[in-house]
């Protein structure tokens, strides 16, 4: 698909009523969540730009180049404001699916943040996973890494390149976004693990207090990815939301 101009690779599952998936850093269309929901939705999940099968545009640096480039996307998948998408994204992805819809709120119709980062929020900083060896990553993201899949080394630098692009300094937040969140208009789900070691519950708590018409979901047994770790719950709590 071009979107102005860029090309983005774009993965489609399911069938029923639209929706629009953006992934984390490292699991991607391939999610176990996926699975979960496409008995019940037309999932669009975009590689987002430099990451899997999507370059990088030239003009796309920072998280805010990302945003518009997702607003982008948003309209050439046929929303509007009158027939708005709702967007659910994973880690990365959820921040930002929150600052698309913190610049252009009248294309989300409903929005689910799964474990997202993003906004500096009651003194909580994420975990620095750049500085981590793979498998202190990895027990940092899950609770249990068994599950935790292998991803090819190529894709896994190149998305930690873009990663590092996009949220390096500062790590992993916006200073700027807390006070901009009055401007999501859509109702959200914020999903958080229990046991999530790179941002704690209580951030997830923050968060959809920040949110005008928030709510907040804890699934026991998962950690930082609970898409990935309790795919049915998570499932389940994005399907009830979205009726």
């Amino acid at each position: 698909m071009q979107v102005r101009g860029a090309p983005v690779a774009i993965w489609r599952r399911g069938a029923g009523p639209a929706l629009v998936y953006l992934h984390d850093e490292f699991i991607d269309h391939d999610s176990p969540l996926l699975d979960h929901l496409q008995s019940g939705f037309e999932i669009t999940a975009p590689d987002l730009p430099g990451f899997g099968d999507s370059p990088r545009p030239e003009w796309v640096d920072d998280v805010d180049d990302m945003a518009y480039h997702l607003a982008d996307l948003l309209e050439t998948l046929g929303g509007t404001s009158s027939t708005p998408l709702p967007v659910v994204g994973a880690g990365l992805g959820g921040w930002l699916a929150l600052e698309t819809a913190v610049r252009s709120p009248d294309l989300v119709a409903r929005l689910v943040l799964i474990g997202a980062p993003g906004p500096d929020l009651d003194g909580h900083t994420p975990a620095d996973h750049f500085v981590l060896t793979p498998k202190e990553r990895t027990n940092l993201l899950v609770s249990d890494p068994a599950c935790y899949p292998d991803v090819d080394t190529d894709r896994r630098i190149r998305a930690e390149i873009m990663t590092g692009r996009l949220v390096w300094q500062p790590r992993y937040r916006s200073p700027k976004l807390a006070h901009r969140l009055h401007r999501v208009r859509a109702r959200t789900l914020v999903v958080w693990g229990a046991q999530d070691a790179f941002l704690p519950t209580a951030y997830g708590a923050a968060l959809a207090a920040a949110l005008p018409d928030a709510r907040l979901e804890v699934v026991e047994g998962a950690g930082h990815l609970p898409g990935l770790e309790r795919p049915e719950r998570t499932g389940e709590l994005i399907r009830d939301f979205l009726r």
